[in-house]
């Protein structure tokens, strides 16, 4: 049955995603034949991470080849196939805790949400993967704290996609060349201890003009890029490595895990320590 799209503007703040179902599909590639899925209406908010792909899907009357590191974000209201054989993590969710009047949720506008593409090819596939496990597993547990923490996995894929995205929004900027040598330099570099200087060098600019076109392009500055680029690849070898705490620290360019420690509690509001022991599946 077809679904009307109902829009709605949707604040950022209002973002509480809310797991409806997760299951991952054909992960012992039995199924592994070519035919159609029924043609269907998305009713709810679903991501899809293909782990491994011969197949496609049409969506919105566009084609896509699905192929390993695929990440589906279908709205309510889209109209989408899928053509096997492929196997992937689903996670069926509500945007926000509000209540709407339909069996289905409202296509709701937001400057995030916008930007995120029917189908995008993530950088970090592994990172993903292990988030789409984690909601699995939570899911599956359903234990006291599994609701907070479906939604804080499903927040961090909605961020990290939307960092990507924006990073490869660069093109069309005028500042292209500098800003994308230097965010070349920070991930090749960002174990070291980098100044804004060394940056501003890297690239042939004075440190006051890079600073400037480079909030005005990425929206934040060189040295918050840095620190969140390292937070991300500490989070990483939290729960995908059993490195101890100062080991990680210098790992990722913090120098001190003392340091380190003050900058995590800073942007993720806890300790190194209780994240790996909340988020990390033994």
């Amino acid at each position: 049955m077809k679904i009307e799209k109902i829009y709605i503007d949707l604040d950022t703040n209002d973002i509480s995603p809310t797991l409806i179902r997760s299951y991952v599909y054909n992960l012992d590639c039995e199924d592994w034949i070519h035919e159609p899925f029924d043609e269907r209406y998305i009713e709810h908010y679903e991501f899809e991470y293909i782990i491994k792909s011969d197949g496609s899907m049409i969506h919105e009357g566009k084609h896509y080849p699905l192929k390993p590191g695929d990440l589906c974000f279908k709205r309510p209201g889209e109209k989408t196939q899928g053509f096997k054989p492929y196997s992937c993590y689903t996670a069926i969710f509500k945007m926000t805790n509000k209540e709407y009047q339909t069996p289905y949720q409202p296509y709701y506008r937001n400057e995030i949400l916008d930007r995120i593409p029917s189908v995008y090819q993530v950088k970090n596939h592994k990172y993903f993967e292990m988030l789409f496990k984690m909601i699995l597993d939570e899911y599956i547990k359903e234990t006291e704290s599994s609701a907070i923490k479906i939604k804080s996995y499903l927040l961090d894929i909605m961020f990290t996609l939307y960092e990507e995205i924006k990073e490869n929004y660069l093109p069309s900027s005028p500042y292209y060349g500098k800003i994308s040598k230097a965010i070349e330099f920070i991930e090749k570099n960002y174990h070291n201890k980098i100044l804004l200087e060394d940056i501003a060098d890297y690239v042939d600019s004075s440190p006051f003009y890079f600073h400037t076109i480079f909030k005005q392009t990425m929206g934040i500055t060189p040295n918050e890029y840095l620190m969140k680029y390292r937070i991300n690849y500490a989070k990483q070898l939290l729960l995908l490595t059993n490195d101890s705490i100062t080991d990680i620290a210098i790992k990722s360019g913090f120098g001190s895990s003392s340091y380190f420690c003050y900058c995590f509690r800073k942007y993720m509001h806890t300790s190194p320590h209780n994240y790996r022991k909340l988020h990390k599946i033994s």
